[in-house]
């Protein structure tokens, strides 16, 4: 759900970033973050404030949310990093948007949905070609201007992992109800069960570590090229993959066309049985789906499918609402502690 929303800062933050290295501006510097946040709404969150205990400027804790730290230091980055957004720039709402980014990453790990180093670093990795520069170009710029990508990937990984937060919590609350109430209308009006195509799929990965991702993309890549021209079906993929080195196949099972992971289903769609999809670059390494069968079919469990589908359609259209609904629950139940 909008799981690329942070892309859409790429504009502003090339044309911003390209300035940082005649000067950065200083709109935030030098302020009392002390006496900040008085006009933040936090939406019925327990607030208790008090002093500070530490006073050396840029590293001490200035806010606690469910005993959770945001320092002075982090305010006065995300300051600079809303005035590369071009959104308005003061302590106060720089404050708002870090106690919100923070409620949603301890959401996230609580349902088990944080976004992995490897997934942020791929995303920042992704924003950095997009703005036709290197990872590497990128990060100092944003050094240079005061963010630093530290605080740019803490950003990406809260978007990432709030996103499937509110997909999972809302997904869960409506399936069921869905499901049952077009079964219920169906078999009520005497209609045809819809129809979908249901796929048998494997997934082979050609693993590349992490670590190693640049120096062997090119020949992994080049390897799964292979794999796929001299791949004979389902039946052979296990053995031809032992051929090779640190490649992996798992059968993904009985998928129908709304399940399809949606960065594959086109390409599985256009992918005729018993071959495989063209490699393509994941967090894993280099992927393919092979296609072992696929069937019409149209029962009940399909009419449920379909039925989810068209429901999380609607819940897609609905996601701002959904998203705000479920921030203002977390900010009603968190303590927050202003020092």
């Amino acid at each position: 759900m909008h799981s690329n929303r942070f892309i859409t800062l790429a504009p502003i933050l090339a044309v911003a970033l390209s300035a940082c290295v005649s000067g950065s501006s200083n709109a935030g510097d030098g302020k009392d973050v002390s006496v900040l946040a008085q006009t933040n709404d936090l939406g019925g969150a327990k607030i208790i404030r008090k002093e500070p205990t530490v006073t050396q400027r840029g590293t001490f804790i200035r806010i606690l949310v469910n005993n959770e730290p945001i320092t002075n230091s982090e305010i006065q980055r995300r300051v600079k990093f809303r005035q590369l957004r071009r959104i308005k720039a003061t302590a106060a709402e720089a404050e708002q948007e870090l106690i919100d980014e923070l409620l949603k990453l301890q959401e996230a790990r609580e349902r088990n949905v944080l976004a992995s180093d490897a997934q942020v670093n791929q995303a920042f990795e992704n924003f950095s070609k997009g703005n036709r520069t290197t990872a590497a170009r990128m990060a100092t710029q944003l050094d240079q201007f005061g963010v630093g990508a530290a605080h740019f990937k803490q950003y990406i990984r809260a978007q990432m992992s709030w996103n499937r937060a509110v997909a999972g919590k809302y997904q869960s609350d409506n399936a069921q109800n869905s499901q049952s109430k077009a079964l219920f209308e169906l078999r009520k009006s005497g209609s045809a069960k819809p129809e979908t195509t249901e796929y048998l799929l494997q997934q082979i990965i050609f693993v590349i570590p992490q670590d190693k991702r640049a120096a062997l993309m090119k020949n992994r890549k080049a390897e799964a090229l292979a794999f796929q021209q001299r791949y004979g079906g389902c039946d052979t993929a296990i053995d031809l993959a032992k051929q090779l080195r640190d490649v992996s196949v798992k059968s993904l099972g009985r998928l129908m066309l709304p399940e399809l992971p949606p960065n594959w289903s086109d390409d599985i769609q256009k992918t005729a049985v018993g071959a495989t999809t063209a490699p393509k670059e994941t967090e894993k390494g280099v992927e393919l789906i092979a296609v072992c069968k696929a069937r019409v079919v149209s029962d009940d469990r399909a009419a449920q499918v379909v039925s989810q589908s068209q429901a999380f359609d609607k819940l897609e259209q609905e996601a701002d609402g959904a998203a705000d609904s479920y921030l203002a629950e977390l900010r009603k139940s968190a303590v927050i502690i202003f020092k």
